[in-house]
């Protein structure tokens, strides 16, 4: 749109008045590819290019949606990974319903990158991502070894559906975390589901209190 500033009755050069939504949408594809270039930097093939540099880190997200979350990393070119287990088989109308695939840690999804500002800040604006463990400037970085057990004993289903195990664990107790990505920090006992070997904590990780459902089994007295 345009439109002629007259001066004294003499006209001057036209102005152009951008319409706003142009400039929103003008926006919106800019911040999108600004979004894209720092998810970028997140890249699996950036991790597999500089094996050495790569760590695993822990964004948590908006709980329910781990395996979604997942799948869109790994379009999006991220190495994620959402360790599993078995749940509970469900009887439903004299009919058996086989046990659910569900997350060992529910809220969170592990990511593999070679870490630097632009890439945290890529995960931490990815869809339905709340923070990065530890927060974007100091993000914590899980050591492999405890990567690499937490998935073998997913793979083996150690953290499957079971009968009870013997837990004497009460609500505001001082544990510490012995197993996962969260292995060698302390927590505080929130909530104890003993009939499904569940526990949920608050992990303090650098001064932060995390909130984590682990299970039992991850967990010792202090």
């Amino acid at each position: 749109m345009t439109m002629q500033h007259r001066r004294n009755g003499i006209s001057g050069e036209p102005i152009v008045i951008r319409p706003f939504a142009e400039f929103k949408q003008d926006k919106a594809i800019n911040d999108k590819r600004i979004k894209i270039a720092h998810i970028g930097m997140a890249a699996k093939r950036i991790a597999d290019d500089y094996p050495s540099l790569a760590r695993w880190f822990c964004l948590r997200i908006v709980s329910g949606r781990e395996f979604l979350v997942e799948e869109a990393l790994k379009i999006a070119g991220v190495d994620a990974l959402v360790p599993t287990r078995k749940g509970d088989k469900i009887m439903k109308r004299h009919r058996i319903i086989p046990a659910p695939t569900l997350p060992v840690l529910p809220g969170y999804v592990l990511v593999r990158c070679v870490p630097s500002p632009g890439a945290m800040v890529g995960l931490r604006r990815f869809e339905r991502v709340i923070d990065v463990v530890g927060g974007a400037e100091t993000p914590y970085r899980i050591p492999l070894k405890f990567v690499n057990k937490f998935i073998e004993k997913a793979e083996a289903g150690h953290y499957d559906h079971r009968t009870p195990d013997p837990a004497d664990y009460h609500e505001g107790e001082t544990v510490r975390v012995i197993d996962g990505p969260f292995a060698s920090f302390p927590a505080k006992v929130v909530e104890v589901d003993a009939q499904r070997n569940r526990i949920k904590v608050d992990v303090n990780i650098f001064g932060r209190d995390t909130p984590v459902e682990l299970d039992i089994a991850q967990i010792e007295k202090v």
